[in-house]
């Protein structure tokens, strides 16, 4: 199955040039060299994005209602250098649905061109008050939270990608986005309910944030299937 054409001529077009520029970027050897990262450096750090809503409700599933393939996404937060964990800080994440959707902004549609001056200040306005695949946690002593999920789906113009704000007492110490291998991207954009849209165009390799973060080091979790969907695992390194 092809992705899902946008529904206007203008936004047909805008997908073409978006795609042959974003296909000049090849951000295959960034993201080798990201893979491994040294005790002593913190995880890349790529701010909030445009659609992050502060006062995410405590909870650890922040599923609601959406469909998707299953996902337990375990974080450990640990200070940079000496590995020493980060009790006490303040997990949140969020992500879009299956259709590319995100609660709070589901005006916008997944396969719309986003605003250029929006884009630009990386700030939307909400639309709505929806929370689904939102949520926050405590880290215990071991700096580690778990959240149940789904794996995100894709929308224009970005890769598969989960963002994550730690804090620690009201500072923020981090901002990131978590990114999946592209066999994992594949095998769920041919499952339901991704599969009714197809195959997203925009990938790791040429996603524009992630040559931006330098290939994103510190922001690739290991992804391990499961009986009924994926478990994701990883250490963020920050400094308080």
């Amino acid at each position: 199955m092809t992705a899902r054409q946008p529904r206007t001529v203008r936004d047909r077009v805008r997908r073409r040039v978006l795609t042959t520029v974003l296909g000049l970027i090849d951000n295959r050897e960034r993201i080798r060299r990201a893979a491994v990262v040294p005790p002593e450096r913190v995880t890349a750090n790529q701010g909030n994005g445009p659609y992050y809503v502060a006062g995410s409700p405590e909870r650890r599933d922040v599923r609601e209602d959406r469909a998707g393939v299953p996902l337990r996404l375990r974080l450990r937060i640990v200070e940079a250098g000496t590995s020493a964990p980060v009790a006490g800080a303040t997990v949140e994440i969020w992500h879009c649905d299956a259709d590319g959707i995100y609660s709070g902004y589901q005006r916008y549609g997944a396969d719309r061109f986003p605003a250029l001056v929006s884009l630009t200040l990386r700030r939307f306005r909400p639309t709505d008050g929806a929370m689904f695949l939102r949520g926050r946690q405590t880290a215990g002593d071991d700096g580690a939270v778990e959240f149940q999920t789904i794996v995100p789906g894709w929308y224009t113009p970005r890769t598969l990608h989960i963002h994550v704000r730690v804090s620690l007492a009201g500072k923020a110490l981090l901002g990131t986005e978590l990114y999946f291998p592209d066999e994992v991207v594949a095998h769920v954009q041919a499952s339901p309910p991704y599969d009714r849209r197809g195959p997203g165009p925009y990938t790791n390799a040429h996603d524009i944030e992630i040559r931006m973060a330098g290939g994103s080091p510190g922001s690739w979790p290991d992804v391990q299937p499961t009986d009924d969907g994926y478990l994701a695992g990883i250490t963020l390194q920050v400094r308080r």
